[in-house]
This record gives structure tokens, sequence and C-alpha cells, in this order.
């Protein structure tokens, strides 16, 4: 026995020796080279092996029992025993072999009996170093021992711990086979990635078949090295794949108001790479049940989506239990219930001169949300919308299109309003001169002309029959609204009670002028028109003393208007000598247009009709004014306005807190902008000037964000309080007008953590599934130590004639805290300080215990209220280990 790497550089006798015993170790194994045992030189490889690096070995093999070229390498040396044909590594030890590699502190190659020897060692310390870490497969094994046969494919490892999936696997011994399934003895089977992990399941005997599943003989539970009584006579743990597969899905199991319930017990089907469905169900023992289908796609580079269907029937037989909650919440649970609902996202990747195809669906039974509500936003919300959409915008033109169905139904009424089709085509504004003629530009002032269309096409359709009649006027054939269920036998109903219109919007520019060089002049002209499938026309029946309205297939609603506008931009800039303060700039913009709109309640444009709707006392005719379409009329009166207004923002230069020494200075904000503004209508008979609006908004000290807005009215009220044509100006008293309404908001954010740029969800949430309890957490971060959110909003309107003013204010508050590094605390609440009560509150308490999570949740107030607590497994292999203990809205009874 040599060792190399010591002896070579004692003399040149030893070099010559160590030639030597390799030229004897090629003529020991030639016979075996010539009949195909053993190993041989890698192709290209020169016969005078002494040209080796003398700590990196690489022997290729023939057809034999050495299938490919081993490599290895040792840091500290390696030996060779030419009788026995063993290698022995030492120090940093390493072995590729195929797929197969092998790290440790030291190995033994055998090449007589195919084996290798792996072990760790302790260094002066006495410290354990270089324990043997064995991969094969994509499996990786890391043991105190390992013995395996690179012939059979089999092993034999001690005190070794393998990871199968989420779990890791802590056995005394293990063997390996030739399928590379491996056999435990005396085994801890964990979620928790420590030595010494904090739970397990004990277990005698354990079989794992890589990438499928793990298999145990009766087990029973530790938690904290305390044996439970909790256990099973076998135990079947899947792993999950490298790749997809169809397989059972185990239920969750539990009880609540509809009684002892196996909840997401179902079967994936993965179909390809691209597509799987996911069929599962719930059982209740009151009768009740819920079977969901979801189907998963996606197409790399082109779209993503989901399709689920759902079908629930609830059963509650108990009315007193209705009752209470009806009295209580104010909604009441149905004894019986049949529901359905269909989701559906298509997600498109924009091409550029492509179309893109897009859905969102969300639509079913009226009750449906309610019953099976996952979080309070579905709860709580009072309508679901749903829209598939195609949209395209043509290559080298101005032009796009949409082709859009939607749909909108309210949980509270049942009303659902379908647009099948909604189309949308556009013309961006192009200039006039470019789209008539192909000569260049020359500067002129009317090649400055633009124009730009829309037109937008729809089909309305509701179950919500509009009531027949008119506002003060008594018609024959008045009726009440009503509602038509969603059936077949309704659909000639449901097509007649649809509206169809198709709205042309033109936008004429006129171009842009400066004048007197600081002032810039835009004229415009725009023209609408709307297409209806319904026109209105009205006779007075005297017999019956009622009106009698005809209804024609046709009729068109048309307004134009023209305006101009003046603008310009005014600095103002106020220096000082002090230390500290540098310049305060003021910035005004002040803005004044004008527009003018012709009389559209005049008979010659025909969209308005006075007619006669009965006699007065006196015997004399009542005339009223009535439009002839439903919806889309322009106001009726001559309109000729100038309107004005004000923005102002202003800014202050002060030294920089961090360069004071460079005498450098920032900017800071001290308003963003201020608005004032208001019109003057010359063509109103009274009360020509408009209310007078005042906004502002700005950041205090950088974190706390302002927002005002007001209406003043110019006008004076009398003793009744009603206004009346006289102004309050009075500049002797400072009257100007009087405020009718304003609307105060503080809102602040505060988080160390803000300008944090990662984006990674933390690794401590367990999978919960699609179905989310509402007092169950959905993400906690604990890496932040703490947040806070603050909002304040008042609200002021000022009562007309016997009505008293109104004055509300409200405060929110909504953050977390990081008690520790492993607890946290998240809370969220409104305040309603004029009514004196709390609107909305809710707490959340957060343990992570490394490889558990503990979660109490609380929401004191509403339908919703009850709370949570959970204490389950973080891995979502075992995230049926879990306590949980819980009263929300419909069990809390």
């Amino acid at each position: 026995m040599y060792k190399i790497s010591k002896l070579l550089g004692k003399s040149e006798d030893l070099r010559h020796i160590f030639i030597f015993l390799l030229l004897l170790q090629i003529v020991v194994f030639s016979p075996l080279l010539a009949t195909g045992q053993g190993f041989s030189r890698a192709p290209g490889t020169a016969q005078d092996t002494a040209a080796a690096a003398p700590d990196s070995i690489t022997l290729a093999a023939p057809k034999g029992d050495i299938e490919t070229t081993i490599k290895y390498s040792a840091k500290d040396s390696i030996q060779f025993e030419v009788d026995r044909k063993v290698v022995h590594l030492y120090g940093d030890a390493k072995i590729n072999y195929g797929t197969m590699s092998l790290e440790a502190a030291y190995i033994e190659i055998d090449y007589d009996k195919n084996t290798l020897t792996a072990a760790s060692r302790t260094d002066s310390t006495g410290k354990e170093i270089g324990v043997p870490v064995f991969a094969d497969g994509g499996q990786n094994y890391a043991a105190k021992n390992i013995a395996y046969n690179y012939k059979t494919k089999r092993g034999r490892i001690s005190e070794v711990v393998t990871q199968q999936g989420e779990g890791f696997i802590h056995s005394a011994i293990v063997k390996r086979n030739e399928e590379n399934e491996f056999f435990g003895l005396h085994n801890k089977y964990t979620t928790c990635n420590l030595e010494h992990p904090h739970f397990y399941i004990n277990a005698d005997r354990i079989k794992a078949i890589p990438n499928d599943k793990v298999l145990s003989g009766p087990f029973n539970l530790v938690i904290g090295d305390i044996p439970l009584p909790v256990g099973f006579l076998f135990g079947l743990f899947p792993t999950p794949m490298s790749k997809r597969a169809s397989g059972i899905k185990v239920p969750s199991f539990g009880e609540n108001s509809r009684g002892f319930y196996l909840n997401d017990i179902g079967y994936y089907f993965a179909w390809n790479d691209y597509m799987g469905t996911l069929i599962q169900g719930d059982i209740y023992s009151l009768g009740g049940y819920n079977i969901d289908a979801s189907t998963d796609y996606v197409k790399r580079y082109a779209y993503r989506g989901r399709l689920g269907l759902t079908y629930d029937y609830f059963k509650n037989d108990e009315a007193d239990v209705a009752r209470a909650r009806s009295t209580e919440s104010g909604f009441e649970l149905p004894p019986s219930r049949r529901t359905f609902w269909i989701n559906w996202s298509h997600t498109p990747v924009r091409k550029p001169g492509r179309g893109t195809f897009s859905a969102s669906v969300n639509a079913g039974s009226q009750l449906h949300q309610r019953l099976n509500y996952t979080n309070s936003a579905n709860y709580l919300s009072p309508t679901f919308n749903s829209n598939v959409t195609y949209q395209k915008t043509i290559p080298n033109s101005p032009f796009s299109y949409t082709l859009k169905a939607s749909q909108a139904q309210s949980t509270q009424t049942g009303v659902m309003n379908f647009v099948l089709p909604d189309l949308n085509f556009s013309m961006t504004t192009v200039s006039l001169y470019e789209l008539f003629s192909d000569a260049p530009s020359t500067g002129k002032w009317y090649e400055n002309f633009t124009v730009g269309y829309n037109l937008r096409a729809r089909n309305e359709i509701s179950n919500l029959v509009s009531a027949r009649r008119l506002s003060g006027v008594n018609i024959i054939g008045e009726t009440t609204g009503d509602t038509l269920a969603l059936n077949l036998d309704n659909l000639q109903e449901l097509w007649e009670n649809g509206r169809r219109t198709a709205d042309h919007n033109f936008s004429i520019g006129l171009g842009n002028y400066k004048l007197f060089r600081y002032f810039n002049f835009t004229p415009g002209v725009n023209y609408s028109e709307a297409w209806y499938d319904e026109k209105f026309s009205y006779s007075f029946n005297p017999d019956s003393q009622r009106v009698d309205v005809d209804t024609t297939n046709f009729g068109r609603v048309y307004q134009y208007s023209a305006s101009a506008s003046l603008n310009t931009t005014i600095y103002g800039t106020m220096y000082f000598k002090g230390k500290k303060i540098e310049a305060i700039r003021h910035l005004m913009r002040p803005s004044i247009s004008y527009s003018y709109r012709p009389d559209f309640g005049d008979a010659r444009f025909g969209l308005y009709q006075d007619v006669l709707t009965g006699i007065d006392l006196e015997n004399r005719p009542i005339y009223q004014r009535l439009g002839r379409f439903r919806t889309g009329l322009p106001g009726t009166g001559l309109s000729s306005s100038l309107n004005f207004s004000i923005d102002n923002n202003l800014e202050m230069k002060v030294r920089s807190k961090a360069d004071s020494a460079e005498n450098k200075f920032e900017k800071i904000s001290l308003i963003d902008n201020l608005r004032i503004s208001s019109g003057y209508n010359f063509a109103a008979e009274s009360f020509k000037l408009a209310p007078i609006r005042l906004s502002m908004n700005t950041q205090l000290f950088k974190i706390v964000g302002v927002t005002f807005s007001s209406t003043f009215d110019p006008y004076k009220v009398d003793a009744e309080g009603k206004r009346i044509d006289e102004y309050m100006f009075d500049f002797s008293k400072l009257k100007v007008a009087r405020l009718t309404n304003a609307n105060l908001n503080l809102r602040t954010s505060l988080n160390p953590e803000a300008r944090r740029t990662e984006n990674s969800l933390p690794s401590n949430l367990p999978d919960l599934g699609p179905d989310l309890d509402p007092l169950l957490p959905e993400y906690v971060d604990f890496k932040i130590p703490w947040t806070l959110s603050l909002d304040y909003t008042m609200y002021y309107t000022r009562g007309e004639g016997l009505q008293p003013d109104r004055f509300d204010n409200t405060f929110g508050i909504n953050g977390s805290l990081s008690l520790t590094e492993k607890w946290k605390l998240t809370y969220n609440g409104t305040y309603n300080v004029t009514a004196n009560n709390i609107s909305y509150a809710s707490i959340n308490i957060y343990r992570d215990l490394h490889c558990w999570d503990m979660s109490i949740g609380w929401i004191p107030f509403g339908f919703q209220r009850g709370y949570n607590i959970t204490i389950n497994a973080r891995s979502a292999l075992l995230r049926d280990l879990r306590l949980t203990r819980n009263r929300s809205g419909f069990n809390r009874y």
C-alpha cells in the first residue's frame, strides 16, 4: 500500500516505484481487458497513466460489469491496493458513475465486488465531518454509512435521511433495490426539515417508491418526543411527481351546521402537460352535497385559463334556525336550495398586430355565493359581472375593434342584464389633410384639422320588465315592473324586452394655436348620433282622460356642440436668504373655455313632444313636455356657457439634510394641486352662475395623504331655506358663497419595509387549496416587523329646506405587528364616529411553529362574526393533520 501524494515528493526512486506499480497494474488486468471484464481506459486516453493527475482519475469501462466511465477524485489522497483491486479516497472524496454520484469524507471502491462504500470521519475536535451524500435518479440520501453495488444497483444505508417530495424519512437501516425502491427499518416520517424533527410518524417498516408514494405498516404520531395514541394499521402518503399525474385527492373532514362532512374528495385527471381536470365533492350528513369540476389549461406563449362548474344542494330542515338567523342578521337561510355557479378565466399573451381573446365569467344562482362564500368579498358583493372579449388593432391603420359579451347579476334582487353582443369600432384621431391628400404638409393652419370616430352597437337583454308609466302622467296600459324567469320558454319575451342601440361619436379638432406668445387656443366641434329600436309618439284620449303611447321600431337621437378653450401657465418664485429655505415657487394654470349647444327640446329636432295630458279645474288644457326615447336624450334648453378654472401648485426648495455641508437643496411639495372652478351660462333664465368647486390634494411630511373637496353655492336662500336668484357676494362682510358640501380624507401608511424590492412569497404558507375559510389567513409575512395604515374621512352636506344638515366621519385602522420572530398580529377595523359604533373589525393572530402553523381569527360583528382556531402541519402533503375549532355564520347556533 502506497500513499501516492506523499511518496512522490520524496525521491526519484519512489517515483520510479510508482510508475512500476502502475505498469504492473496494467499487466495484471490485461487478461480482463482481453475478455471484456474489469475496466479499460477512456477513448483517447494515453496508456501512460503516469501522466494523469495524482488526485483525479478517470477510468472507462468496456462492455462488462462497469457500464460507463467512473470518475473519482479526493482532496487529501488516493490509495491503490492492486492485489485486492481496491481504491481508497480520503478527504472530500467524490464519485461520478452515470446518473449516480457519491460524496463523503472517505470512499472505498472495490472493483472485484463492484461495490462503493462511504463513511464520515471525525476531525481533531471530535466533530463529525463529510457525511456521505448519495444521489441517483434525482433522489438524494444522506447517511453515516453507505454501501452500494453499482452492478446490481442495490444498496444498504445506515442512519439515513432521505427526502421524498415534501417529506423526510429518518431510518436506522435502508436497503435499496434495482428498481430504485428502498425499504427502511425503524423509521421516522416527517415534513420537518430539522435533524431532530418537532413531530414525526413513527413506523417500524416503510417502503418508499420515489415520485409515487410512501407506504408504512402500523404507525403512531409523535409530537415533541411524546408518543401519542394516534395512528393507524397502515399508512399511504402520496409524494409529488416530477411531472403531472392523475390521482386521488384525499378529503378533509369536520362538522358544521350542515352536519358532519367530508370535503374535497375527488380525483385529478392529468390529460397532458398542458391540461388537467379536478372533479371533487363534499358530502354532509344532513343530506346536502356539493359537486365541483374545474379544468386548468395553458399554452405557452399563447394563453392560460381555468373553467369551473359547481353544483350545490343546500339542505336545512331546521326552520327555527333559519328564523333566528333572519331576525338577527337580516339574511334567512332557506330550508333547502339547489344552486350552481360557473367560473371561467382566460388570459391571453398579447402580441403586436394580433387579436386577443379574454374571458372573466362569474355567474350562477342568486344565493350561491352567500351560501358557499369563501371570503368576505364574495359574501358582501351585491353584484357579479362577466365579460368575454375579443379585441384587435388593425396593423398599419388607425382602426381597432372590440367584440364583447357581458352579463351582470344582482345577488339581492336576482335581476340579470346581458349585452349580446357589444361591438365597439373606433378610429384614432387622424389629420384630415393626411386622410384626403398624399401631398406633404406645408404648415398651413387648416392642416391641423383632425377627426376621430367611435361606434358602439349593443343588444341589451334583461329579465327585468320595466314599468310602463310616466312620471305624473296617467297613460293607457300603465303597468308595474316585473321579473321574467330565465328559461327556454321565455326566450321570445326576453328578446322583446331587450333594447338595441348604436351610438356614433365624432370628435373634430380644429387645431391648436399660440396667441400672444403665451396663450394656447384650442377650438373644437363634437357631433354624436344614437340609433334606437324604440321611438314613442303620444296622443291624448279625451274619453279615458289618459295618454296613449304608440311605439315605432326605429328612431335617431343626434346632438352637436362647439367649444373653444384658452389656457396658459404662470410661474412665480420668491427667494429667501435663510439657511434652510432657498425659495418657494407658485405655479398657476388658469383656463377658460366656452361651449355652445342648441336647445334640443325645440320641436324642430323631434326629440321631445309637448303633449296634452289633461284638463285643470278651470277647464284649461294641461301640456307637458315628454321625451320620445327611453334613454340618451340631450338636455333641454339652450346652453351658452363660459367655464373657468385655476390649478395651483406650491413647492419649496430647502437644504438637504444629507448634503448640508455641500450646500445642496431639494424640492418639497407643499400643495400638489389646488383647483378652483365654476361656470356661467349666458342662456339660462336664472341661476346663471354655476356652483363654485374647490378641491385640493397634497402630502404632509411625505407620509400623510390629504384630499379635500367642497362645493359652494353663490346664491342666497330665503327664510324657508329655498334657493333664490340673488348673489351672496358681500365683500365688506367677507361673504362670497355658502358651503353646501365638503369631504376631507386623511390617510397614511407606515411600513419599515415599504421600499423592499423582494417580491417572493414567504415560505411558511400552508397550501389550503382553492376553498379558503374567511377566518383563515391567506398571507402572512413574518419578515415585516410592523405595518400601520390609518384612514380618516369626514363628510358634510348642508340640508335644503326642512332637511337637516348631515355630518358623518369615520376612522379606519389596519396593520400588523410581529411580536417576535414567530408571533404576528394583524388587525382591521372601521369606527363610525358619528354613529358611535364599530362598523367592521377583525383580529388575527399567527404563530410560526417551524413545521406547523397556528392561527386565531376573530370577527366580532355582522353575519360573518365568529372565530377560528387552527393548528395544522405546514406541508401540503399533511394538510389534513390539523386541529380546528370555529364558529361562523353557518354554525354559530
